[in-house]
């Protein structure tokens, strides 16, 4: 007699978890997903950007490198306009 009394318990607890899990457990469960998809589109963006950053600087090194020599072309060409002008 207590045998079935517990099963039914069982079942109503069985019940009552299984509508917890759907009404609380399971929302959270999927917010926590869709925040995990955009925290790792963010981190791609952030990965992307710096990339971009990275190439940037190279050309603005290389071009930093290339301002003596520019320099000194122009210097020089003044140098022969002014000389040849005498």
């Amino acid at each position: 007699m207590f045998k079935g009394q517990d099963n039914e318990i069982q079942g109503i607890i069985t019940d009552i978890l299984i509508g917890l899990r759907g009404k609380f457990v399971q929302p959270v469960l999927d917010e926590n997903g869709r925040l995990l998809n955009m925290l790792e589109d963010l981190k791609r963006q952030d990965q992307e950007g710096i990339a971009d950053l990275k190439e940037r600087v190279a050309l603005l090194e290389q071009k930093i490198e290339e301002i003596p020599l520019l320099v000194l072309s122009a210097i020089r060409d003044a140098i022969n306009q002014a000389t040849e002008g005498e």
